[in-house]
């Protein structure tokens, strides 16, 4: 949560500093390759399959042993990621152009000259990424889990500090040195692990093949899933200028919920949802899955329904400063507000995909982000054409559903996941939700005026304020409904309260 609360303070600050520009339509473009790569190669392939691989050699027992495997997977890891970087790097004249072909010639070169900046910096970025699997691997969250931010600090004090026309390229070279420390600050900690790292390179080596067995249909799947986001930018980048840094912010704050609440919920399930796949007859798996499909549907739906109600004045309080305008507010709410129709989908296929996971089925993931990507190529470019970038944005909250009902479908029909009951929970998580939408709506109708005339602290009184009421009338109306996930939530809400457990043992 820290690092993701930092990271809206570094565009935040970037949005005070530059607004929605020309210039952050090339700053986002410059990163949004470096984002896709690591995300892709090392977060999303190597990260996964590194460390299982890893414990197989049981470092505490043989860590010599364990050092060849680390290096070599690492060394490897490395080789590719340097190779397409310093291609990237090279041909960025040539694909630049090709994914934002809507930038002028002036906004493109702005973005190829911050390619030339960030870029020498990722394989330091590769570098943190691997420590971080590493560390986790041997049960050291803390460091590893802080890191990220040293990144986005460096963005933040370079956009505080720096003005004038080069402002931006001090930016860039914030948001390098920012991948550089990232690597930096956790080399201490690994140091002082059993594992040694080792100048050697084995194509031979039976880490190399289980890594490339493993990782090659896990990076099939991210690819295709990504492919999607590099699509809605270009068509961006042909709308108007400032469209693609529009989009960027806006699906900023359309993540905060499957971040803070649907990732937590993912990576607690995924263990359960191992152990009881190996089980006979799967164990009680779909219980589990079924238990949280419900969850999922109970806390997001509300969810959804409020940022689609207040995306205005969420975006007014959270970006609206310094030469982010009151237009460039409205427009981003439009689009979050659009997004925010594919928050619950969306976090149940976070959720969901564990359970394919666990199961060892890459094949259906896989599938589904085909049947996806076929769909947004067809409707984005329709509506792109017809309704512009509240148009492409549509399209995008509707892949969330296409990829959802896959996954739903292949889970009922394994028998996975119980439908049973399903239709009358709905209709009370419905009218809960329904008498929160009323009251935040009657909230926003009466504070709108002291809202508009208040300073920022007032502003964010009323946003904590519109929260509370929102979640107490809905959790209060779905207990006399006789939903027992508002009772798991508020039972678990009482217990992280200091000394509460401690008394209901006694």
């Amino acid at each position: 949560m820290f690092v993701a609360v930092v990271g809206y303070l570094r565009e935040a600050t970037l949005a005070a500093h530059f607004g929605i520009s020309t210039t952050m339509d090339a700053y986002f473009a410059a990163i949004f390759i470096p984002n896709i790569l690591y995300l892709v190669l090392i977060a999303g392939t190597l990260s996964p399959v590194f460390i299982p691989i890893l414990m197989q050699e049981r470092p505490d027992e043989d860590p010599a042993k364990a050092s060849i495997t680390f290096s070599v997977i690492t060394n490897f890891a490395l080789l590719v990621f340097v190779a397409i970087v310093s291609c990237g790097t090279i041909a960025a004249r040539l694909w630049m152009p090709l994914l934002f072909p809507g930038f002028n010639s002036s906004t493109a070169e702005l973005a190829v000259r911050l390619v030339y900046i960030i870029f020498p910096a990722l394989p330091f970025l590769a570098v943190a990424g691997i420590l971080t699997a590493l560390l986790n691997g041997f049960h050291k969250f803390w460091l590893a889990a802080f890191a990220p931010a040293v990144a986005s600090l460096s963005v933040i004090a370079a956009a505080l500090f720096l003005r004038g026309n080069s402002a931006i390229y001090a930016v860039g070279i914030a948001t390098a040195l920012g991948f550089m420390l990232q690597c930096l600050v956790l080399l201490p900690v690994t140091a002082s692990l059993r594992i040694r790292y080792r100048p050697i390179l084995d194509f031979r080596h039976p880490a190399i093949k289980k890594l490339l067995r493993l990782g090659v249909p896990l990076f099939l799947y991210l690819a295709v899933a990504n492919v999607s986001l590099i699509l809605e930018r270009n068509l961006a980048s042909r709308i108007s200028a400032g469209a693609v840094s529009t989009l960027t912010y806006a699906l900023r704050l359309f993540t905060v919920p499957s971040n803070f609440l649907a990732a937590p919920l993912a990576i607690v399930a995924y263990p359960g949802f191992a152990r009881e796949a190996v089980r006979e007859q799967r164990g009680e798996l779909a219980g589990q899955v079924s238990r949280l499909f419900r969850l999922l549907i109970f806390v997001f739906l509300p969810v959804t329904i409020w940022t689609i109600l207040n995306a205005t004045p969420v975006t007014r309080i959270l970006y609206e400063h310094g030469r982010f305008s009151a237009a460039d507010s409205w427009i981003t709410a439009r689009i979050l507000a659009i997004y925010s129709i594919g928050i619950v989908p969306n976090a149940v296929a976070i959720v969901l995909l564990r359970c394919f996971f666990a199961v060892e089925d890459t094949v259906t993931p896989l599938f589904a982000e085909l049947v996806d990507l076929g769909f947004f190529v067809v409707t984005a470019t329709i509506l792109t054409r017809r309704f512009g970038i509240e148009g492409l944005a549509a399209a995008r909250s509707m892949t969330f559903f296409v990829v959802m009902a896959i996954l739903i479908f292949v889970l009922g029909r394994r028998g996975l996941l119980k439908l049973s009951g399903l239709s009358q929970f709905l209709l009370r998580t419905i009218a809960a939700t329904a008498a929160m939408g009323l009251t935040s709506w009657l909230i926003w109708h009466f504070l709108q005026p002291p809202f508009e005339s208040a300073s920022t602290l007032l502003r964010l009184a009323v946003i904590i304020l519109a929260i509370g009421l929102s979640a107490g009338v809905f959790l209060g109306l779905a207990v006399l409904l006789r939903l027992g996930e508002a009772r798991q939530i508020i039972t678990t809400v009482l217990d992280l309260v200091p000394g509460r457990g401690r008394r209901g043992e006694e």
